[in-house]
């Protein structure tokens, strides 16, 4: 909008003078004249078809200099100056085609591509809403009206655009997958994937992105299975799904499904080679599958490739915890806090640090502030697992147990397989000698992980 008021003025001041010139010139054309603008037309033409818009611009350009008020001719160049990026041209073409008698809806159909382009979305509506009042079942017009007021997020408006213009062609997954967008704009979960499997069923050509969309609806639904076969479509459809990699990576995660995580995610590295949010993800992933040593690999990546994030250097310090080495995982979060001073996650990886330094003063305050970080956390995060099991893990440090089983009750609730934050709510229940909560605890991870579930029933034996 800014370009366009410092524009006009000029435009107006230059459309004036090609007045007064076009006015002197009508009566200088001699038929030759015609002839050679003719004959530059066909040029300008042919050209345009082989899409070699430089010389069509030229072409179009001689001829209506030699004729100049030959709207074909201006129509024509204002759309060779579009291809070629040439928006300022262009619109001055458009202007000249206009007044010079070329039909406004043809115009109308045209130039709001380049408004669009330029992201002036308020003046290439206009366009679309003129072109549709002379055109009221133009698809291409409908559907550029609902992808305008999308880009606008006037989602209402967009939503009926789009059903408008499936009433004309009702079999097109196309439209189908632009209505899903529009809802998963709209938090509309079960219109969105109801959208996205009509879109994939009509055979749409946006066929991994309509997977997408159907895998992330079923995802937040809680329908895990069909989600991940759909996150697996999506992937297979187009590789370079990004998103997908990571939401299916976390959910196998969530599932306790840790060596598949791991193998995704190392996948999505060879579409995605210097990634670091997928980095930060593995190095998670390989501490909670207990490969420490692969989970420092990881973050030490992470924060090479991101070192203004936080995450890859929290992850790095819980990865040095794990491996034992202290005072380098101190040094990593510090660096964490440094981008982020108040991150519960990082203050609980230094309190542990220094709880194994036998540091107890120091340890002790940095646990109270995990506790204060994780809270705020996890009311801005409610549906995030991960950060239940780390206010847990916090509370315990802060000898707050009770709190600390209402934590892990949460993340189990949210992620029934996160058999790590089933492990240590036995373990408190155990201290708590609730035999009974324990051994149900026992119960789930038999059957998931054997081996941790041996060593919750050591404890629990004590009892």
């Amino acid at each position: 909008m800014h370009r366009k008021k410092i524009f006009r003025p000029v435009l107006i001041g230059l459309f004036a003078a090609l007045l007064i010139i076009g006015v002197g010139s009508t009566f200088a054309q001699s038929r030759n004249d015609k002839k050679k603008a003719r004959a530059f037309i066909e040029q300008g033409d042919k050209a345009f078809r082989q899409k070699n818009f430089r010389e069509a611009a030229d072409a179009y350009g001689q001829a209506v200099v030699l004729v100049p008020k030959d709207s074909y001719g201006h129509f024509w160049k204002a759309n060779s100056h579009y291809f070629l990026k040439e928006y300022d041209a262009a619109e001055r073409a458009f202007v000249l085609a206009m007044n010079q008698g070329f039909k406004a809806v043809e115009i109308y159909k045209t130039r709001w591509y380049l408004y669009y382009d330029q992201k002036n979305f308020d003046a290439a509506l206009v366009d679309v809403q003129k072109g549709i009042q002379v055109e009221p079942k133009n698809i291409t017009l409908l559907l550029g009206l609902g992808d305008i007021y999308y880009q606008k997020k006037s989602y209402p408006e967009a939503l009926e655009a789009f059903q408008k213009a499936l009433l004309l062609t009702p079999k097109d997954g196309d439209i189908y997958y632009y209505i899903a967008r529009v809802h998963t704009a709209m938090g509309s979960l079960k219109e969105q994937g109801t959208s996205a499997d009509e879109a994939i069923k009509k055979n749409t050509k946006y066929v991994g992105e309509a997977y997408y969309l159907l895998a992330d609806a079923l995802d937040r639904q809680k329908n895990f299975n069909p989600s991940i076969d759909a996150y697996q479509r999506a992937i297979a459809a187009k590789p370079d799904t990004y998103q997908a990699y990571r939401n299916l990576a976390n959910l196998y995660h969530r599932q306790n499904r840790l060596t598949e995580a791991i193998d995704l995610s190392k996948k999505a590295l060879i579409a995605f080679p210097l990634d670091g949010g997928i980095y930060t993800d593995l190095s998670w992933f390989y501490s909670l599958a207990d490969r420490p040593a692969e989970a420092v690999g990881a973050a030490q990546t992470a924060t090479k490739i991101l070192p203004n994030q936080s995450m890859g250097f929290t992850n790095l310090c819980r990865a040095f915890n794990e491996t034992k080495q202290y005072q380098q995982a101190i040094v990593a979060c510090n660096s964490a806090l440094k981008l982020s001073p108040k991150d519960g996650e990082t203050n609980f990886y230094l309190g542990r640090a220094n709880d194994f330094l036998k540091r107890t003063d120091e340890a002790t305050r940095f646990y109270k502030l995990a506790v204060v970080g994780l809270v705020e956390f996890t009311m801005n995060n409610p549906e995030y697992s991960d950060g239940f099991y780390l206010l847990g893990n916090a509370y315990f440090a802060d000898n707050q147990r009770d709190r600390a089983v209402e934590a892990f009750r949460r993340s189990v609730e949210l992620s029934p397989s996160f058999v790590k934050a089933r492990s240590n709510l036995g373990t408190i229940l155990v201290l708590q000698k609730n035999k009974a909560g324990a051994m149900e605890q026992y119960n789930y991870l038999l059957a998931q992980d054997p081996a941790l579930a041996a060593k919750l029933k050591v404890e629990i034996d004590k009892l």
